[in-house]
């Protein structure tokens, strides 16, 4: 199945800090994905990277198998990256 996209080592430093640590992954054409992991994980830093918001330290990512520009395939998807917090009641 064609690859959405690719994202190959992915990894971004501030400072000394490690926020995202050479992550590898593929999303399917057709098929739905969500990031889980606990504060702090890189969750939102690695969103943000494959967005075009945040620049990479290293490592490379590619929409639609490289054929167009991710200002390009931002008209075709869609994401949401916000902090939600639960109160218990």
């Amino acid at each position: 199945m064609k690859n959405i996209l690719e994202v190959n080592h992915l990894h971004k430093n501030y400072g000394a800090l490690t926020a995202v640590n050479k992550v590898s992954f593929k999303i399917e054409k057709g098929n739905v994905y969500g990031i889980l992991g606990p504060n702090g994980s890189g969750k939102s830093t690695t969103l943000g990277m494959v967005l075009n918001v945040v620049n990479p330290t290293s490592g490379s990512y590619k929409w639609f198998d490289g054929s167009m520009s991710t200002h390009d395939a931002l008209k075709k998807i869609g994401a949401i990256i916000e902090r939600l917090i639960f109160t218990h009641q």
